[in-house]
């Protein structure tokens, strides 16, 4: 039998049409689902990874907020926001248009609230104690306006990781991104393509132990590599294999400082335990603004071929010149600032080469 919610009211704003009410706590794990990019370790909720752009859920969050609703049964709560997918039909009542039922054939998308609504699920879970939550349902969005909304509302807040932002604005018509989405795809690929010095390293959503990077930062220092005006009319599919061959070889020239990528993940040890710099986004930026005169010397737009001869001989050259030991000679040098200050090192170490 399909559930209905009485008592909804519906308005409209210019074109768009959305509905107040309150739905049973009882019916929200079956009514209702998260768009998530990865799966959460545990959740009270439904989610669905499918064209998902959420980050996962955390459960000691919504256990958070379900002691929040046991120690204060009379707090007003704010109406978490859902898209109706379809799934979710409105029918007047006879009285009056405004006022009707919802009948719900599926579940819908929780834009908002994940957390808010896990919460209400784990306290029926655990007590059976019934709380209506209330909704604001907004109808017909597509997939792209469906994360306009979520970006919209999380920006206004604290808790929407910078890379997540940055991976679900790429080609949303929608959105405006201050990196370009093909640096994003570029950033992202270095994460999970095989062939990558960086696979599984680069994170979407929150940095965790066996992550080296957040998404946005590293897209940032693409778009800076690529900017030379040798790559204006590459594709990103050239860029891609461009970036993958280049880091390959900075692995292939710096064996030692490479291992440090072994300590990720292992209890006491992680990121704090690295010996050298070059897999801090130090080195990326440095890696990365140096690239920009390597790559964008040795690449030939109208053939799209790089004379990896000469990118192999640079690096090489500054692999026995450049100290990245975390003691050493750039050991106050970090991120936006010691980047740099390295490769201003590298460019006057290659103009004493040549």
């Amino acid at each position: 039998m399909k559930n209905k919610i009485t008592k909804v009211m519906r308005r409209k704003v210019n074109e768009r049409t959305y509905y107040f009410g309150a739905i049973p706590s009882s019916l929200i794990k079956e009514s209702t689902f998260v768009p998530v990019l990865e799966n959460s370790p545990k959740t009270a909720l439904m989610e669905i990874t499918e064209e998902g752009y959420q980050r996962p859920g955390s459960m000691p969050r919504m256990n958070k907020f379900k002691q929040f609703l046991k120690a204060n049964p009379n707090s007003l709560v704010p109406p978490v926001i859902l898209s109706g997918r379809g799934r979710w039909k409105y029918e007047s009542s006879k009285f009056d248009p405004d006022i009707g039922v919802i009948t719900i054939e599926g579940p819908a998308a929780i834009i908002d609230g994940q957390h808010r609504m896990g919460g209400y699920v784990a306290l029926f879970d655990a007590e059976e104690t019934e709380v209506d939550a209330d909704f604001l349902l907004i109808e017909n969005l597509t997939r792209d306006e469906e994360i306009r909304e979520f970006i919209m509302i999380n920006d206004s807040q604290v808790g929407v990781p910078k890379s997540l932002g940055t991976f679900i604005s790429t080609d949303n018509p929608h959105l405006t991104s201050k990196i370009g989405g093909d640096y994003v795809k570029i950033a992202w690929g270095l994460s999970t393509d095989q062939a990558s010095p960086f696979l599984g390293r680069i994170t979407r959503t929150k940095i965790g132990p066996e992550h080296l990077f957040a998404l946005h930062s590293i897209a940032t220092q693409l778009e800076k590599m690529f900017s030379h005006g040798a790559f204006f009319d590459s594709p990103i599919d050239k860029k891609m294999e461009i970036a993958l061959k280049y880091w390959n070889i900075i692995q292939d020239a710096h064996p030692t400082e490479f291992d440090d990528m072994s300590k990720l993940g292992i209890p006491r040890q992680g990121k704090k335990a690295f010996e050298y710099k070059i897999l801090e986004l130090t080195g990326f930026i440095a890696w990365s603004q140096i690239g920009y005169q390597i790559l964008g010397g040795a690449y030939n737009p109208d053939t799209e071929e790089v004379n990896w001869e000469s990118v192999e001989s640079q690096i090489d050259y500054l692999s026995g010149r450049i100290d990245w030991r975390k003691d050493g000679q750039y050991k106050n040098a970090t991120g936006l600032v010691g980047g740099p200050q390295i490769r201003i090192d590298m460019e006057r170490a290659l103009q004493i080469r040549s």
